[in-house]
């Protein structure tokens, strides 16, 4: 920790995550002398502000925020266009006051280029059930001119439950393109069509 404040010119860090905790078990995460208890000692003596955990599991992540020591959450792509299955997470976190936030809102690539130039989602092959249902947000963005990677970050943006929306920057003007889609005008009846079609990934991807 001396290692990384002295490197980042800082005496103290406003949030640090326990970062993919699905690589080790909730009982050796949460364990005495285990990184949730190292963690919270650091918060203690103002070396941390404040802790979170990011991950993918959502049974894990809600495991660990029943613990009451974490103030943020990070979820990736499993709430999106595609898969709305961060849902319980979410409501979780709203009940805790924890801050949500929702990582990968394009699904890994699937839901900017669309599903025949990137047919996977979450890093693995999609189902032909996703992509045909991509397809078919892609057909209806397309009649209305609007991006299929506007709506994808939008769906994000535009609920309130979600404190912030990482996405990933592969160069400089990246920042441009995606302060674009945020604000490309997206009509009531398109949403409630992709809506629509969103709602079959409320339990998963199929």
């Amino acid at each position: 920790m001396a290692e990384s404040l002295e490197r980042l010119g800082v005496d103290r860090l406003q949030l640090v995550y326990l970062h993919d905790p699905e690589k080790i078990s909730f009982k050796t995460g949460v364990a005495r002398g285990g990184p949730v208890e190292a963690m919270v000692k650091l918060r203690d003596e103002g070396v941390i502000e404040h802790i979170g955990v990011a991950g993918g599991p959502i049974d894990l992540m809600l495991q660990y925020l029943a613990t009451y020591q974490f103030e943020a959450v990070i979820s990736h792509n499993r709430y999106t266009l595609v898969d709305q299955s961060a849902e319980p997470l979410i409501e979780d976190a709203r009940r805790r006051n924890v801050a949500f936030v929702n990582a990968a809102p394009f699904g890994g690539g699937m839901l900017v280029k669309g599903p025949d130039l990137q047919p996977k989602y979450c890093y693995a092959p999609a189902s032909q059930a996703t992509i045909s249902r991509v397809r078919e947000m892609e057909r209806l963005c397309k009649a209305r001119h609007v991006p299929l990677a506007a709506a994808a970050l939008q769906f994000s943006l535009r609920d309130e439950r979600i404190a912030s929306t990482i996405v990933g920057m592969s160069e400089p003007g990246r920042i441009v393109q995606t302060v674009k889609l945020a604000s490309w005008p997206i009509a009531d009846d398109l949403w409630t069509d992709l809506e629509r079609l969103a709602a079959e990934g409320k339990d998963g991807v199929l």
